[in-house]
C-alpha cells in the first residue's frame, strides 16, 4: 500500500461566527414547569378472606346493610381501601 502525498497541504480555518453550525440540543429543561410525571399505581392491601367476612358480619349486624353480597362487597371495599 502506497502513501500518495499531496502537492499542497489544505489549510486548517476557523470558522465565522455567522456560519457556525446550529447549537447542540441538550436533554436538560431550562424551565420553570416540571416534567410531566408518571400516573401513580394504586396499590391494593392483600385481606384474608376471614377479615371480609368478619367486617360483612359486622355490617349486618348493625342494621344498616343491605344482602349478604353487598355486605361482602362492602367489606371488601373498606378493607381494601378502593
Amino acid at each position: 500500500m502506497a502513501i500518495r502525498k499531496t502537492s499542497k497541504p489544505t489549510p486548517v480555518t476557523k470558522a465565522s461566527p455567522s456560519k457556525s453550525a446550529p447549537a447542540a440540543v441538550t436533554p436538560i429543561r431550562n424551565s420553570a414547569v416540571p416534567p410531566k410525571a408518571a400516573p401513580a399505581v394504586r396499590k391494593t392491601a392483600i385481606v384474608t378472606h376471614e377479615a371480609i367476612a368478619i367486617r360483612a358480619f359486622e355490617i349486618w349486624k348493625s342494621g344498616k346493610g343491605g344482602s349478604s353480597l353487598q355486605n361482602w362487597q362492602q367489606a371488601e371495599r373498606e378493607l381494601k381501601g378502593l
